[in-house]
């Protein structure tokens, strides 16, 4: 009787032992714990077809490939192995549906496990993450990136508000990288209004790919060029029409080429293929023969504005997008605009016109008291000649075409003039024609109670005026 007794604690204890046992292997959680090493046993099941798949997808076989992984998970579904090498296989085939379906399963399980298959480098790594890095890849490369309009151009399809985004983080992106602290203390949506922002952004991309090698030096340098407009536009000529529109980040961009590139060297598409859409790419982001153009930036007629110009100039030249003598020659073009003006040698030129002579007065004509002007003359003169104020000339005198005028002329004290003077004047005079040099007068005439009359028979063409 106490046998049976003991014999049946024993009996319950070993049951209640086996149930937790059990409860303790199907409760899964992939993690490293002793607890799971039932599952791990379980998960070895299958692996002998997933290994034969592996080796069918190294020799291109994938359809054999295929057929042999789903034998693998019918015998285990969580076989790691057998679920990379069937996505794998399922996306050289075109089969992208399936791949996704594989690499979300993997993403879930998050093992351990390594393998260097699926990998850009053919290095070892946790097959987790290579199912993320192929499933954003296989998400991107399945993605429109870019759309025909009616006219026949390319444009991205991004919506304006994501692109207008994407484009400030670039721009941010760049100037950081050169200054943060500026960077912080810039105000982007202030110094790139409206759509300037997504111009700045191609220019950007632009430069990314001519650094990485995807576009070659001349694609990049006719592209800048035919649309520098944008970010200089009162020394450019204007941009082409859909610079201004929504585009991509730089990196999205750069991801799509790169999966295209991964994509030729794996044999996936044919180079060919990858160039006609690498060109479609680039036409999209900025054309080298814009068939038409935008109206450019009108220049600013404030010193606020301008200041916003100068700025906007510094944070271009900062991101690399500009040279040093592009940018100042859109700097003078700005100051010019608005009306400064820099000190620059005065070369010779011939005098365009005679100096002005203010209409007689009660037969007077006042002349100006000084006057500099620049003439074309064999050699340099100086003369120094003592004006009065007011004189007595002739009403009608024809003035030289050119004519040899004093550079500085000193006028003396006021001359007392006699409050009634009668002048004859002739009734027509021609001075002869222009000399090489021009004698100053010896003496003045003298003035004084008595009348005086002018000799219109032979004028003094020897007066300054």
């Amino acid at each position: 009787m106490m046998f049976s007794r003991h014999f049946t604690k024993v009996l319950l204890s070993a049951t209640a032992l086996s149930m937790l046992s059990a409860c303790a292997i199907f409760d899964k959680k992939d993690t490293a714990e002793p607890s799971n090493w039932f599952m791990n046993m379980l998960e070895k099941d299958g692996q002998s077809d997933a290994e034969k798949a592996s080796l069918a997808y190294l020799e291109g076989n994938f359809d054999k490939a295929l057929t042999l992984t789903s034998d693998s998970l019918k015998a285990n579904p969580r076989n790691q192995q057998a679920l990379l090498v069937g996505a794998l296989s399922a996306e050289k085939l075109g089969r992208y549906n399936k791949a996704r379906q594989y690499y979300e399963d993997l993403i879930v399980i998050d093992g351990q496990e390594t393998s260097i298959l699926g990998t850009p480098n053919n290095q070892p790594q946790k097959i987790s993450t290579t199912a993320k890095t192929r499933l954003r890849s296989l998400t991107i490369s399945q993605t429109n990136l870019t759309i025909e309009n009616k006219d026949g151009s390319k444009s991205f399809s991004i919506s304006k508000q994501a692109g207008a985004q994407q484009s400030k983080q670039a721009i941010n992106k760049a100037l950081t990288k050169k200054s943060p602290a500026t960077a912080k203390k810039t105000n982007i949506d202030n110094l790139f209004p409206g759509n300037q922002q997504n111009i700045v952004s191609r220019f950007l991309i632009l430069k990314e790919l001519a650094e990485k090698d995807f576009i070659t030096k001349e694609e990049f340098l006719s592209r800048r060029q035919a649309n520098l407009g944008g970010l200089l536009p009162l020394t450019n000529k204007a941009p082409g029409i859909g610079i201004d529109q929504p585009v991509p980040s730089p990196e999205l961009i750069i991801e799509r080429l790169e999966i295209l590139k991964d994509g030729v060297e794996n044999r996936a598409i044919t180079p060919r293929e990858f160039s006609a859409e690498r060109d479609v790419i680039i036409e999209a982001l900025m054309s080298p023969n814009p068939r038409n153009r935008i109206k450019n930036q009108a220049p600013s007629k404030n010193i606020l504005d301008a200041a916003k110009d100068l700025r906007r100039l510094e944070a271009l030249y900062n991101m690399g997008l500009i040279t040093d003598s592009e940018r100042e020659k859109e700097k003078k073009a700005i100051e010019k605009y608005l009306g400064i003006r820099h000190d620059e040698p005065v070369a010779n030129s011939s005098v365009s016109a005679p100096v002005p002579v203010v209409a007689p007065v009660n037969g007077t004509v006042v002349a100006p008291t000084t006057t500099s002007v620049a003439v074309e003359a064999p050699a340099p003169l100086a003369v120094q000649v003592a004006v009065p104020e007011q004189v007595s000339v002739p009403v009608a005198v024809s003035v030289p075409e050119q004519i040899q005028i004093p550079a500085t002329v000193t006028a003396p004290a006021p001359l007392q003039v006699p409050a009634s003077v009668q002048v004859t004047a002739p009734a027509a005079f021609s001075a002869p024609a222009p000399t090489d040099a021009v004698a100053a007068p010896q003496s003045a005439p003298a003035l004084g109670n008595k009348e005086t009359k002018l000799d219109t028979t032979t004028p003094d063409v020897s007066s300054p005026f």
